[in-house]
């Protein structure tokens, strides 16, 4: 990694073009460009703007750029909303100049996460080449692109969630003793802190000024985003009909175990005692309150139906013998939910395993901390119980 925009100590504005020459830095802002799609900002009341971002879906990894600009946006204090269901539009709220600073930095800030990521799948690639793991990747069948396109998609999760965070950020080291297609995490966070940038002064003065001089001025319905309004930041991905989960039978809302639970056999839907167990479970019921499925998301069992019986158990994401990606894949298919439209009121390690089953999952709890996680998770149940009560 020797280009100018990945030595971030060195030039007065990271990953700003400097000094490249006009062709190479004709291409630079051509690739950028094909990351997101940038609408016009629209300048609100109380000295507030907004600006509409679509990714365009370029092999599946829209949804992947989609994530990582919510992430991104919180570098700069900005609120993200998610405008679809397929994870490929995104609306931008906050002050007028730093919106206009993130949308003039988020190409240049995915395209640097891009290229640190292409470096981590070239690492796996050389890793598949050699002789001695040649059993393990030929093992693999036809999942081996799968794999080296999930081992790519988490590095660059990681990636981004590093660039995102402070520079002191503290990231374990690859483990020599383990191969490295189990570290893709790791080797995520290792490369996002070689390639670490204040991605906040990524912007370019030039495309700001330009932003805020065309943008439109307007004046936002006194009743917009009523849930957002009384939880402040905190707010709900379904406060608007026009994106609210449909009442269907092919809805799945997929909720996590928890490690408290009763002493006896019990249905999965009885099982779980933890706190957020039962706070995504009177969330899920609201969600599911005209037709839908609920799921527990288990790390020993998988997918759980709520009436599937199963004794306790001490089991984590981390002990051996957890539920792999091929086994979540394989339960989706036989209950049938391989296409449905699946909201995921999942933390961490959960979401990411159920996302490579559902790419296009709806993830309202990605990125935030358990005290928002909770928050995020009240506003979604008023919401649904609101459209419920007008509906009726």
């Amino acid at each position: 990694m020797t280009t100018p925009h990945t030595r971030p100590h060195t030039a007065r504005r990271p990953l700003w073009d400097n000094g490249w020459g006009a062709k190479r830095a004709a291409a630079y802002t051509t690739r950028c460009a094909q990351y997101v799609s940038i609408d016009r900002l629209q300048l609100q009341a109380k000295g507030r703007a907004a600006v509409r971002l679509d990714f365009p879906y370029a092999m599946g990894r829209g949804p992947q750029r989609h994530e990582g600009a919510v992430v991104i946006a919180v570098r700069f204090g900005l609120e993200a909303r998610r405008l679809d269901r397929s994870g490929r539009a995104l609306r931008i709220t906050g002050r007028p100049e730093a919106v206009a600073r993130y949308a003039a930095a988020l190409p240049r800030v995915l395209d640097h996460a891009e290229q640190l990521a292409s470096w981590a799948s070239r690492m796996y690639g050389k890793c598949a080449r050699t002789l001695q793991h040649a059993d393990h990747f030929a093992s693999l069948g036809t999942r081996r692109p799968h794999a080296a396109a999930y081992f790519r998609a988490t590095a660059f999760r990681r990636i981004v969630e590093v660039l995102a965070g402070p520079q002191d950020v503290v990231v374990p080291e690859v483990d020599s003793s383990l191969p490295l297609w189990e570290q893709a995490k790791t080797l995520g966070g290792v490369l996002g802190e070689y390639g670490w940038v204040e991605i906040r002064n990524a912007y370019d003065p030039d495309t700001v000024r330009q932003l805020l001089d065309k943008a439109d001025r307007v004046k936002p319905p006194a009743s917009r985003w009523p849930v957002a309004n009384k939880h402040g930041e905190q707010l709900a991905l379904f406060d608007n009909e026009d994106f609210a989960p449909k009442p269907t039978a092919d809805l799945v809302v997929v909720i996590p175990c928890s490690g408290s639970k009763i002493s006896h056999p019990a249905p999965a839907g009885q099982l779980y005692t933890g706190s957020l167990h039962k706070h995504a479970r009177r969330t899920a019921d609201a969600l599911t309150a005209h037709g839908g499925t609920i799921l527990v998301l288990s790390a020993r069992h998988g997918l759980l139906p709520l009436d599937r019986v199963i004794e306790p158990y001490d089991h984590t994401w981390d002990d051996q013998g957890s539920i792999t990606v091929d086994e979540l894949q394989a339960q989706a298919s036989d209950l049938g939910f391989t296409g449905a439209d699946v909201v995921l009121l999942t933390p961490g390690q959960y979401t990411q395993r159920a996302v490579a089953v559902w790419p296009n999952a709806e993830t309202p709890l990605a990125h935030l901390s358990i005290g928002r996680q909770r928050g995020q998770l009240t506003a979604l149940r008023e919401s649904a119980r609101t459209r419920s009560a007008h509906a009726a």
